[in-house]
């Protein structure tokens, strides 16, 4: 399924699915797209607060939704991570959703509706940076900024990149499945949870401790998440503050131990997660891997109807 691409001098609705928003980030953000042309449409949501929620569930669903159905609205940017987009996963219309084709951006948090809605739908997304987050940076971290800006164009990914993966020949194929570890890991039982099936997961995390990473990724592996895929891609998992346990492992360790045995190709330290220079991933769309002195990962096809 294909999507309907941001045209130039688009709009752009950008609505605050989880945490509160910090106004003068997002201020930056927006003036950032407007100054390339776009216009931009932010919900109420992107200025409310409910605890660590930007407001209640039921009004976070009904802006998307509206925002889903306002035909004026090209592509939907998330504001911001944090928590609590899971909870508007009861609440939202998904053949309109499905109907409407609309590009949605976002990650960490935002996992959840990704991976909601396409469990749901069969609808596929972009998982990378946002408004009040990547794009709030002065200036703007070119990696991040050309590669985000390539897909918006082509919708497509082409990477070449020197990082370790088991594998040092051959090329394999997969269904695109990113996603930040812990919250993907809150979806498993779900009706929101997508099949697995000849999938590449692309899993990163920020601030969680080294054993809750090998926690979550025990979990994944004993659910049988890995029998299923194709592949697994590793992207950055930001260290916490402060550990809990003084004796920690590296991550590569933590990596050997949990993917100890799986005859798949694992590839570790893809610059994707909570990083300034994180390369975009479509999600729900066929990847290639190819394995060489390098490895390349490309998309079969665009993610865009152009």
């Amino acid at each position: 399924m294909t999507l309907h691409p941001l045209p130039d001098n688009g709009t752009i609705g950008v609505m605050a699915p989880s945490s509160p928003v910090e106004e003068d980030k997002l201020e930056n953000g927006i003036r950032y797209l407007e100054n390339l042309g776009y216009k931009v449409h932010a919900t109420d949501s992107c200025y409310s607060r409910d605890n660590y929620l930007a407001g209640s569930a039921s009004r976070r669903a009904s802006e998307l939704m509206d925002l889903i159905q306002d035909k004026t609205v090209n592509a939907i940017f998330f504001a911001r991570g944090g928590f609590g987009s899971a909870a508007m996963l009861p609440l939202l219309d998904y053949d309109a959703i499905r109907n409407a084709r609309k590009l949605m951006v976002g990650y960490s948090d935002i996992t959840a509706l990704q991976w909601g809605i396409y469990a749901k739908t069969g609808l596929p997304s972009l998982s990378t940076g946002m408004p009040a987050t990547d794009f709030n940076s002065v200036p703007v971290n070119p990696v991040f900024e050309d590669s985000f800006w390539t897909f918006i164009k082509t919708g497509k990914i082409d990477y070449s990149l020197q990082v370790p993966s088991n594998r040092k020949n051959g090329t394999i194929s997969g269904i695109s499945l990113p996603a930040t570890l812990s919250v993907a890991t809150k979806l498993a039982g779900s009706p929101y949870f997508p099949d697995l099936k000849q999938s590449i997961p692309i899993l990163e995390d920020v601030g969680e401790s080294r054993h809750k990473v090998e926690g979550y990724l025990w979990q994944a592996r004993l659910a049988g998440w890995f029998d299923r895929a194709s592949a697994v891609i590793l992207g950055d998992f930001a260290e916490p503050e402060q550990e809990t346990f003084p004796d920690n492992p590296s991550l590569d360790k933590v990596f050997d131990r949990t993917f100890e045995g799986l005859n798949i190709p694992v590839i570790r330290h893809v610059p994707y997660g909570h990083i300034d220079n994180k390369i975009p991933f479509p999600l729900g769309v066929e990847l290639s891997l190819s394995f060489g002195s390098d490895v390349k990962i490309s998309s079969q096809e665009s993610l865009f109807d152009i």
